[in-house]
């Protein structure tokens, strides 16, 4: 889970703690914290994120090779994002009133621990609780982390003269740029501990790639020898490929991974127990856990009431393509390409370039499109899109092209960074009633995961693409519509304007003179 998969929402701040709790980051009852502590709280904030998060999508990543017996793997992420839903709607606001946003961090972050952990023993009993808590820990510690980060840039403004949104985008622009770092230490250690780990073999003790090379000599003369025998790329379905493995990672291996995910895991919660600040919402709410109970289920119905604007109809196919085009590079693009064919240590360090490049898009879609209209940044990403599906499901990977795995999980690094910009952005633009927006985002976003999850260990890679590339074009189907009815909406409103007469404009000319 990322910074994607929680929008964080506007959230109605109090710099004061109340007086029952120790409020370290003020030198006084009234006075405002220092500068200093200010800083050291993001930078606190920003170091525990990249720590737990450098663990976490380092396993998570791995999830689809590592742990394939009975699916538990692909059926934890479906559970985490299951449960994520759940956790959207109701828990954020009364773990935050009753906690404060530091010990709602700290007790969210165990979750997270629990299923680092359960990976040492990768089992349905250990795994599927340890995704339930994380499912359910996921949007109070992101909804807390973006209510720290905004109170904190809210007071870094004031302190400085300055308007508070400058504060809030400075600080929440230096968090993500620390945070998109932990893709990168994630997977490099993964790939680091993993190098020792033999390719997979067939069941007579032959290669992958060899099988791959009998492939392309029989091309000219049998295709069909290319579907029966070679199960890498397109043709990729997981349960043959369980019977065409036997050479399994290392156990030694998985502990020492599980050991230094673990330690990076506990050292974020210490170093969020212990350095970081106490700060509160202000709760307009009475009647304390019960009337932020209250408040989130009416935020709940709001939710569901939000689907009466034809514009999140039409924003659905686009929100659902986002959990399944996600899921699909993390899940299938990493088994059926990645360990099938080079093995399962080359994950990690393929997986770093995805990360660079999705870090760099996001910044640069998020300049563009100040600058042209959105839509065309949608039909760059969509011809990426279209055109990595399409090479992927015609290419067949072979070990001796490591280097188009690269190319490959970058361009898909750069479409996505346009996708998580862009779809945020138009719930931002679009509607008034942003928690209620963002909610619907959360939701079918966290849907489309669930969707893509289930059936990734059940069917072979080249169905996935046939349903990606019909989520994509329906999807821009649909945002076209809106686009359409935007301008026209737009140029109506122009239009309607009452024209100044000339004469007026001539002597407002003159008396300004």
């Amino acid at each position: 889970m990322t910074e994607k998969d929680i929008a964080v929402e506007p959230i109605e701040l109090n710099n004061d703690a109340p007086e029952n709790s120790k409020e370290i980051d003020k030198d006084n009852g009234s006075s405002p914290p220092k500068k200093w502590k200010i800083w050291k709280n993001l930078f606190v904030i920003c170091l525990a994120w990249i720590l737990l998060f450098t663990a976490f999508q380092g396993i998570a990543n791995l999830q689809s090779s590592l742990n394939v017996e009975g699916d538990v793997g692909m059926n934890s992420m479906a559970i985490i994002y299951a449960f994520l839903i759940f956790s959207s709607a109701l828990l954020p606001h009364p773990m935050m009133s009753v906690f404060g946003m530091k010990w709602t961090i700290v007790i969210c972050q165990f979750g997270y621990l629990a299923f680092i952990a359960a990976n040492l023993y990768a089992v349905p009993a250990l795994m599927y609780p340890a995704s339930v808590l994380l499912g359910l820990a996921g949007a109070p510690l992101w909804t807390s982390q973006g209510a720290y980060v905004t109170q904190i840039g809210m007071l870094n403004a004031e302190s400085k003269g300055k308007q508070s949104a400058t504060g809030v985008t400075q600080f929440f622009g230096i968090f993500f740029a620390c945070f998109q770092t932990s893709q990168i230490w994630g997977n490099l250690i993964s790939y680091l501990v993993l190098r020792p780990t033999p390719k997979p073999t067939l069941d007579n003790g032959e290669s992958t790639d060899s099988l791959v090379q009998k492939s392309y000599s029989n091309d000219s003369t049998n295709a069909s020898t290319i579907v029966n025998e070679y199960q890498c790329g397109a043709q990729f379905l997981e349960k043959e490929f369980h019977g065409v493995e036997n050479d399994p990672v290392p156990r030694k291996l998985v502990f020492t991974l599980c050991y230094i995910y673990i330690g990076l895991a506990v050292a974020s919660i210490i170093l969020v127990g212990v350095l970081l600040d106490q700060r509160r919402t202000k709760t307009k709410s009475k009647g304390g856990i019960k009337g932020s109970l209250k408040n989130s289920l009416s935020h709940l119905a709001s939710t569901f009431k939000h689907l009466k604007h034809p514009n999140q109809i039409l924003l659905i196919p686009f929100t659902l393509w986002s959990g399944f085009e996600q899921t699909y590079i993390a899940a299938q693009f990493t088994k059926g390409f990645i360990t099938c064919a080079v093995g399962i240590k080359y994950v990690g360090l393929i997986m770093i370039v995805f990360g660079i490049c999705d870090a760099l898009s996001s910044f640069s879609f998020g300049y563009i499109a100040k600058h042209i209209d959105r839509i065309y940044c949608l039909i760059l990403a969509a011809i990426i899109n279209y055109a990595l599906i399409i090479t992927m499901l015609l290419w067949v990977p072979r070990e001796n092209q490591l280097w188009v795995f690269f190319i490959l999980a970058g361009l898909w690094g750069i479409a996505d960074g346009c996708w998580q910009t862009q779809i945020s952005a138009t719930y931002g633009v679009l509607f008034t009633e942003h928690e209620s927006a963002f909610s619907n985002f959360r939701l079918w976003e966290s849907l489309g995961y669930v969707i893509a999850y289930v059936y990734t260990p059940r069917i072979r890679i080249k169905y996935a693409h046939a349903i990606l590339i019909c989520v994509l074009t329906v999807s821009m189907i649909c945002y076209t519509i809106i686009d359409i009815k935007e301008r026209r909406k737009k140029k109506k409103v122009q239009d309607e304007k009452p024209a100044v007469p000339a004469d007026l404009t001539q002597s407002t000319i003159i008396t300004s003179f």
